[in-house]
């Protein structure tokens, strides 16, 4: 490019020389100067972009031959971490598994680290997959827990220790969940989990997949759910106060004295759910499909069916005081039924 555009301005000058008449003698001594100062600093520059590109290709070999190097026994390293971790994740005492559970999680991020570094960041989110599907496969596994009977404490012991142990696994998934969607895609599926009388309020589980799973008595208390999947969960006594159900599936789930109060249900699937006795006070219904739900003796003060799918359902012995429209009021009658668990 350099000598192409000395070449040209040395054919325009020896044109205009031609034209002009210009006397050579007299313009070399003039111009001599002035011009070989010119030329000299377009080398100059010419030469230190050369340098420059030259050093940073070289950095960056150098960068690419270190992580390469590098690689191999990180992941040599984290491999050997996460198989100690399941280990001690199917052992009896309980500390360990506590243990394994903070591990699993640090493999986790260090998967990511990992693959924000790497020259082939796809291989790292594999193996982070598989950290994540090995704490599923344990939340979903039931062979330590007896199932949860509503309405009874759990003292001291395996059981207790048992459900310490998957709470843990459930906060920390909801804790760590926004970290690693900025970094990659992944997949949570805790279907036919057991989750009951866990505390679990202000998690994020935002498109969780948890199609049957046990949600008994849990406390789900400002929980981000939207675009979660509950296909067919047992929610019983369950509290869902001031959490984010907007475009979350619950079709046929069933919640019997839930608490839905100031729950954001926007464009919600609740059809064909058994919400019986439960408390939806100022929930958001704003497209809400409530085709075919049990919502007999159901709370439902002040909401807003107007753009809910709700002709088909069942609002026997329902309070629809303050809901709106008024033609909803009419479909409660004075019959309450007896509530059964």
């Amino acid at each position: 490019m350099i000598a192409g555009g000395t070449a040209v301005i040395a054919g325009v000058s020896v044109a205009a020389a031609a034209v002009w008449r210009v006397d050579f003698s007299v313009a070399w001594r003039t111009t001599a100067q002035p011009v070989a100062t010119v030329m000299l600093a377009v080398a100059m520059v010419a030469a230190a972009l050369s340098v420059s590109r030259s050093l940073a290709a070289q950095r960056r070999l150098l960068t690419t031959h270190r992580l390469l190097d590098l690689e191999p026994a990180h992941v040599q390293g984290l491999r050997t971490r996460m198989l100690d971790a399941a280990r001690m994740l199917a052992g009896d005492e309980p500390t360990l598994r506590l243990t394994a559970v903070y591990e699993l999680f640090a493999v986790a991020d260090d998967w990511c680290r990992l693959s924000l570094r790497s020259t082939r960041p796809e291989r790292p989110l594999i193996e982070h997959q598989r950290c994540l599907d090995l704490i599923c496969g344990y939340l979903r596994a039931d062979r330590r827990l007896e199932r949860f009977v509503p309405g009874t404490s759990i003292g001291p012991g395996a059981e207790h220790d048992e459900r310490v142990v998957r709470e843990q696994l459930c906060v920390g998934l909801g804790a760590h969940l926004n970290t690693w969607r900025s970094i990659g895609p992944f997949r949570i599926d805790l279907s036919g989990a057991d989750l009951a009388a866990m505390n679990l309020r202000d998690s994020n589980f935002h498109g969780v997949v948890a199609r049957g799973s046990v949600l008994t008595d849990a406390d789900l208390t400002g929980a981000d759910l939207s675009r979660s999947d509950l296909t067919d969960s047992v929610a019983a006594n369950t509290r869902f106060t001031g959490a984010d159900l907007s475009g979350a599936r619950l079709t046929t789930c069933t919640a019997p004295y839930a608490t839905f109060n100031g729950a954001d249900l926007t464009g919600a699937d609740l059809a064909g759910a058994v919400l019986r006795g439960a408390s939806l006070i100022a929930a958001n219904l704003d497209r809400a499909d409530l085709t075919g739900t049990d919502l007999r003796a159901a709370k439902l003060m002040r909401v807003d069916l107007r753009t809910a799918a709700w002709e088909s359902a069942e609002l026997a012995g329902a309070d629809l005081t303050g809901a709106r429209p008024a033609t909803v009021r009419s479909k409660a009658s004075s019959e309450v039924p007896e509530r059964t668990r």
